[in-house]
């Protein structure tokens, strides 16, 4: 509202939209594709074939709620900033005007035709999951499920930028890069925090990774149970 306080006027019912569904299969499928192809290069036998099979089917699911949901937000008005302050300092979310204009959703993509690779590459990598889960190179599968999983949300990105919470509500109140971005001395000291800690959380990663390396098989569960007596 007028105070930038949030709320919500529709009901529970309402969450459960035809949109909304459609978009929650895309995730249900993208997470679901990405587990698979993980647990289908960490293990083996029965457990592996299952695994396999479920990103094959979820992979699919994707692609098809993917494109079905492409279509759908290019027939439906997005928004445009039509005025704004200066963005350089510090900006009241309500000091700008936004207004609704067709296909603006979509308007990014037009502008700069090179970002089309994005959402072509959600593609490409399904496609190496298919293909590689068939020649049984899983650790190429997941690769290519990452792949995927990048670029549906960058595709979502993309089509947002500048906007990051748009308001049904109050359009002028949707929260934008601008609008959510820290002072400058924030956003310095966040700068040396992540030069500082960044490589430290990498390291510990990557050493946890090594060490939990390798297929999880039974004969290595039933070796390496510290229960057994």
């Amino acid at each position: 509202d007028d105070t930038m306080r949030s709320f919500y006027s529709g009901s529970f019912w309402a969450l459960l939209n035809p949109f909304a569904l459609l978009f929650g299969v895309v995730s249900l499928s993208l997470f679901t594709l990405q587990g698979a192809t993980f647990l289908s290069h960490r293990t083996d036998g029965d457990l592996q074939a299952r695994a396999r099979k479920a990103a094959g089917i979820a992979v699919i699911v994707l692609l098809a709620a993917f494109s079905l949901g492409g279509l759908w937000v290019s027939r439906i008005d997005g928004y445009v900033i039509q005025s704004i302050g200066d963005v350089g300092v510090s900006i009241n979310p309500l000091m700008k005007e936004v207004g609704r204009a067709p296909g603006a959703w979509f308007a990014n993509y037009a502008k700069t035709p090179i970002l089309w690779l994005i959402p072509a590459l959600a593609y490409l990598g399904g496609l190496v999951v298919l293909l590689a889960l068939r020649a049984g190179r899983t650790l190429l599968a997941f690769v290519g499920s990452s792949m995927a999983c990048v670029s549906v949300i960058l595709t979502a990105g993309v089509a947002l930028f500048p906007f990051i919470l748009p308001s049904s509500e109050m359009p002028k109140a949707s929260l934008t890069a601008w609008d959510a971005t820290s002072s400058h001395f924030t956003l310095n000291v966040m700068l040396w925090v992540a030069l500082i800690f960044t490589p430290i959380v990498v390291a510990y990663t990557g050493w946890a990774y090594r060490v939990m390396s390798g297929k999880v098989t039974r004969d290595f569960i039933v070796k390496n149970d510290k229960t057994a007596y």
